[in-house]
């Protein structure tokens, strides 16, 4: 779907001003407009290449006189085009007679963009689902239970695997904005990035201002940083993480959102609109801690648990407070699906020369246990059916079996 096919219909020239500012604000500011009598809507339509993803019609003080001229601009439309009206009437019974035909909103004047842009936003994210996601990239979220515990090394080297390992266009978005070290990590100069969004949110979100977030690590590769600096954080609602979300997944096969530690309305978003979240934890008291928490908040949220993967981060550290992976279990209420390697050295390694931990000649077993998360994903998501690796001395078929838990 092109999410930036959109036509703006006013009947009333008096509020051409206006709408050219609500189409700037939602991000739309080029979309082609006609202004003046039903003819004019649609000379307009009938010039399009393809029918528009949505209308937007200001149809002034008029009311139930307007039905009729309404019926016959959607005559030139295909059947799935989303329409949005905004007018002067404010009456139950006109309101009534738009909703029995099909249009999303009416929104009284004077109409707030943002509730425009959420109800585009809400509308395009039901398509989807309608549609399956087999057409659509897939969004997978990580977070780490507790600060540092490696959701930023999962997100990192998965998504590096997604692209050269299973050939899929994949995008991984650093969305924390404040001590994200995504792009630092992979020794990447990226001069815009997320920050472009989070900062200016009333100028919308559109194909154009993501080309110009994303910076190129590999062909397949490609990043949304965080800001290099420190930053106050701004307030950030949860339609600009819907609108970014669905314009990513229409251009990648796979978005991988590496999620910051912190359960805000729009962390929450990012992870409830996600197909799979993956919760990076250890093997210690603090983290069990934050893991039950965190699953207890997201069951709240409506994320629902058989999306969530548990990932035990530095499986085979000794730590003072350690926990068995049996009790970390039976506490947290959610089984481990997938053990990474403690191999400190392979990733500091592959920080330090701003590479993956599959550019370098290290962590065999590292490298071996994240291919087997990353193929899971691929044939989940996306069906690829590409023949799993041999294999290695300890590992064993299957997330469950990438460790001995005994062993952890």
């Amino acid at each position: 779907m092109n999410l930036n096919s959109v036509i703006i219909i006013s009947f009333s020239p008096d509020e051409v001003t206006s709408l050219h500012e609500i189409a700037s604000a939602i991000g739309y500011a080029d979309a082609p407009m006609a202004v003046g009598p039903i003819t004019e809507a649609i000379k307009v339509l009938n010039t399009q290449t393809q029918s528009p993803d949505f209308l937007i019609i200001d149809i002034g003080n008029r009311g139930r006189d307007i039905l009729p001229e309404l019926d016959e601009v959607a005559l030139h439309c295909e059947p799935n085009v989303i329409v949005i009206v905004i007018g002067s009437v404010n009456d139950i019974v006109f309101y009534r007679e738009l909703k029995h035909r099909g249009i999303l909103e009416y929104f009284p004047r004077p109409a707030d963009p943002k509730d425009i842009r959420a109800a585009m936003v809400q509308a395009t994210l039901s398509q989807q689902r309608l549609q399956g996601a087999s057409a659509h990239g897939t969004v997978i979220s990580c977070m780490s239970a507790a600060s540092g515990d490696g959701a930023s090394t999962l997100a990192i080297n998965l998504s590096y695997c997604m692209a050269k390992e299973h050939n899929m266009s994949t995008v991984l978005v650093d969305m924390d904005y404040q001590f994200g070290l995504i792009a630092k990590s992979l020794d990447l100069t990226a001069p815009f990035g997320i920050r472009e969004l989070f900062e200016n949110p009333e100028r919308g979100l559109d194909d154009t201002l993501v080309e110009k977030m994303l910076v190129k690590y590999d062909d397949k590769f490609k990043v949304i940083s965080a800001p290099n600096e420190l930053r106050m954080l701004p307030q950030i609602g949860p339609e600009l993480i819907y609108n970014l979300i669905n314009i990513l997944r229409a251009r990648f096969k796979f978005v991988i959102i590496d999620v910051p530690n912190l359960w805000t309305p729009w962390t929450a978003a990012a992870m409830k609109y996600s197909d799979h979240s993956l919760l990076v934890a250890q093997l210690w008291l603090r983290s069990l801690t934050h893991t039950t928490r965190q699953l207890s908040a997201w069951h709240t949220a409506g994320i629902d648990r058989n999306k969530v993967s548990l990932v035990i981060n530095r499986s085979g550290a000794k730590f003072k407070e350690a926990v068995s992976a049996e009790d970390f279990e039976r506490i947290c209420r959610h089984p481990i699906e997938a053990h990474m390697n403690n191999d400190i050295k392979t990733v500091i390694n592959a920080e330090t020369q701003g590479k993956t931990i599959f550019e370098t000649n290290q962590g065999a077993l590292l490298q071996q246990q994240v291919k087997q998360i990353a193929m899971s994903m691929a044939q989940r998501f996306q069906g690829d059916k590409k023949s799993e690796p041999a294999p290695e001395a300890g590992f064993k078929k299957g997330l469950k079996g990438l460790f001995d838990k005994k062993g952890a």
